[in-house]
């Protein structure tokens, strides 16, 4: 019986319990840490370290680390350990029961697109990151069938641009692609330029297979339509996928979103890159909001000053300055002045010492129900934004569909 190893970082011992897979590069083991929580942790097989593997490990690990996206493997804890004298990295996340592939036969045709959606999501992150995975299929998409959630792992052979990983490396023409199934054409031929859209072409074979159970492969392969006519218009989405030059597939991920939503696919979110917090959130969702407090004050020539915690944003005054408070007569939330990161108004002469601790009072009751309203109003921006966008989508598809069937049902 073959000894297992155990892993140890600075915070943690991980003993491995089973090995659950191997890739190209390495191999992934059920682990316990001291705990007796079980983990996935996936180790550079001693016998195949290079310096290019080390490095396409190193961005791997970097890559998964940075990001906290919900559909891309999240790296836990990392380290290295020595394998029959050689020094092996490692990485640990966490234990998923399955992965695509060993749940795409028995998965349903009504939650087949939720599950590509997910898939979208995560390469579509990492592609806003640049970084394009090069090496998509089942079984590099991890899933929880109990909580129906899916994550993109195995960044071993992607190609990175993101400025703060480990410099880039590139693969070499000698180096072999172990994901022929699903490999983009220009990946099986050598100097081929390999880029984002061979990640469309193998979502594409992806995308047919979680309804016909069979990977397209030249022509007259098994169409959805033959499947499942109430899916049939996938066809359309799937046929451009899958061409062989990558100029004819879709340019972006978001396009091809674009045409799920026009679809009337209401669980599809637009995504993008926000560059203020690193991170790629929805469309649809507000901007970052971090709630206004006051900070300090000063009293001067009978007017108080209220420094707040930073600028106000657009129409946060507004919220502010709405009125629908109870208030001390002269000293309404409208008669406030607001610029920048300062509230001032002025004090009536003779008051008290009393009322202007209430005008205080109550200008901090003011800022925190105009934090409040102006969450929900940018939030209820959003959403009319991306009802409006959907409803333009559905439009341009409708009216795409109906000049196709003029074109090709019409004679002359």
């Amino acid at each position: 019986m073959v000894k297992l190893p155990s892993f140890d970082t600075p915070f943690d011992t991980y003993c491995a319990t089973n090995v659950i897979g191997e890739g190209g590069a390495g191999l992934v083991y059920e682990v316990t840490n001291s705990s007796g929580e079980t983990f996935a942790l996936k180790c550079l097989a001693p016998e195949r370290v290079t310096s290019e593997r080390l490095k396409r490990f190193k961005n791997e690990i970097t890559f998964c680390q940075k990001q906290e996206h919900p559909n891309i493997v999240k790296v836990l804890d990392t380290g290295a350990t020595t394998i029959k004298n050689v020094k092996s990295p490692f990485y640990v996340m966490r234990r998923y029961p399955g992965t695509l592939r060993t749940h795409i036969r028995e998965l349903k045709h009504e939650d087949a697109l939720r599950v590509f959606v997910q898939l979208l999501d995560g390469v579509e992150a990492a592609h806003l990151w640049g970084v394009w995975h090069r090496d998509l299929k089942p079984e590099n998409a991890l899933w929880d069938h109990r909580e129906k959630s899916l994550v993109v792992a195995d960044f071993g052979i992607a190609h990175f641009e993101v400025e703060e990983i480990y410099t880039a490396v590139e693969t070499k023409e000698t180096a072999r692609m172990a994901n022929f199934l699903y490999s983009a054409p220009e990946q099986r031929v050598r100097g081929k330029q390999v880029d984002h859209r061979a990640d469309i072409y193998s979502l594409g074979l992806i995308l047919n297979e979680l309804f016909t159970k069979e990977v397209p492969q030249g022509v007259g392969f098994k169409r959805i339509r033959d499947i499942n006519t109430t899916y049939a218009y996938i066809d359309d989405i799937v046929e451009p996928m899958i061409q062989q030059n990558p100029e004819k597939r879709p340019a972006t991920i978001d396009a091809i979103k674009k045409e799920l939503i026009g679809r009337k696919n209401a669980f599809v979110a637009l995504q993008q890159y926000n560059a203020a917090t690193k991170q790629v959130v929805s469309k649809s969702k507000p901007p970052e909001f971090q709630p206004i407090s006051i900070v300090s004050f000063d009293y001067t020539n009978r007017t108080l000053s209220l420094k707040l915690s930073g600028n106000v944003p657009p129409g946060w005054a507004g919220e502010f300055q709405m009125g629908h408070y109870s208030a001390i007569i002269g000293y309404e939330p409208e008669r406030f002045q607001i610029r920048a990161d300062t509230i001032t108004i002025g004090i009536h002469e003779g008051e008290s010492e009393r009322v202007v601790q209430e005008v205080v009072n109550n200008a901090k009751n003011y800022v925190m129900i105009a934090n409040s309203g102006y969450v929900k109003r940018q939030q209820e921006i959003a959403a009319r934004a991306d009802r409006e966008r959907r409803a333009n989508l559905e439009r341009e598809v409708a009216e795409a569909e109906f000049r196709k069937n003029i074109l090709t049902r019409i004679k002359l």
